[in-house]
């Protein structure tokens, strides 16, 4: 397994956040993924690369160039110690109050970019599995708007890569993250070119509230090649396999040629925002399920915000998948 990891995501430091009108601590710190690279690297999974430089045209694949040139602006008017955070969700082009924006975060969001296109680059061949270990996260990020922590759609930008170099000539993309992936559903939803399934906490509960519910399955091209399984809280392994399985399912009667997994130890029963019951263990079984497909396998770090927990489940997760 060949993993890309840019050093310089440390430099992505958002501190804080707005819950019910209050600042607290934003959780999307570096320590979540050098807990995980430094857990692999101690495992044996040291084959790590640096990511290279690509053009701004595969950001404009998924993202509208409205909002790109408001968050680049918005950044360049701060000040190093500055940070700006969406006061009311729905405002400007940030949908919620949990994802401040600093001078540094549009860089930061674009060597995530980076770090997930280098990683499917080098999907090819003999390679068929490769570990983007990234941050900030993506699957919240639409075509128009920054949320969730999530300012571009990494997963959705590689699935947009593998399609227009004709690499594949339909892509699958498994969220594994606890919360449902609104942004990858937004840009996927009206075409047949990407299968999105996502298993995640029962929105009527859970962050984003506003998508991820059963109905919710495509619209024109896109009927039907959108499947969200929710689930209520504290879902354990037995509850949460039965999902996996029906997912899996679902991405073999489709046929990619590439799988995408977007993945979150935020399902960890010791996640402090999530609310799943997973424990180390299960990760490993998750991983063995998933390798059966057989597969090309593109992993994108998505949420998981204990370190430990993150490391441990890393661990179990790719000793199976690989």
């Amino acid at each position: 397994m060949k993993i890309v990891y840019d050093p310089k995501h440390v430099l992505h430091r958002p501190t804080k956040e707005i819950d019910r009108g209050k600042f607290i601590e934003n959780p999307e710190k570096p320590e979540r993924i050098e807990a995980i690279k430094d857990a692999l690297i101690m495992n044996g999974f040291d084959n790590i690369h640096s990511p290279n430089s690509f053009p701004m045209s595969y950001v404009y694949l998924v993202h509208d160039e409205r909002y790109v040139k408001w968050l680049k602006n918005k950044c360049v008017s701060l000040e190093p110690d500055e940070e700006y955070i969406t006061e009311l969700f729905g405002y400007d082009l940030c949908f919620d109050t949990g994802t401040p924006i600093s001078n540094w975060t549009f860089d930061a969001a674009k060597r995530a970019v980076d770090v997930t296109l280098t990683a499917a680059s080098l999907l090819s061949g003999r390679t068929n599995l490769v570990y983007a270990l990234v941050r900030p996260p993506g699957h919240h990020a639409t075509r128009g708007a920054c949320g969730g922590y999530c300012y571009f759609n990494n997963a959705a930008v590689a699935a947009m890569y593998f399609l227009s170099r004709g690499n594949a000539d339909g892509v699958a993309i498994l969220d594994l993250d606890f919360h449902h992936g609104n942004g990858t559903q937004d840009i996927f939803y009206e075409t047949d070119e990407v299968l999105y399934v996502s298993i995640h906490g029962d929105p009527d509960i859970f962050y984003p509230w506003v998508s991820g519910r059963e109905s919710e399955t495509g619209q024109g091209p896109g009927e039907g090649f959108n499947i969200n399984l929710p689930l209520p809280p504290k879902s354990d392994w037995r509850k949460y396999s039965e999902a996996l399985e029906q997912a899996l399912r679902e991405i073999r009667n489709y046929y990619p040629d590439v799988l995408i997994v977007s993945l979150g130890f935020d399902t960890h029963a010791d996640d402090p925002v999530g609310g799943f019951s997973l424990k180390d263990d299960d990760y490993g079984l998750m991983g063995k399920a998933i390798s059966k497909l057989k597969i090309p396998t593109l992993v994108v770090q998505e949420g998981g915000y204990n370190p430990r927990a993150n490391a441990s489940a890393a661990v179990k997760f790719f000793s199976a998948l690989v």
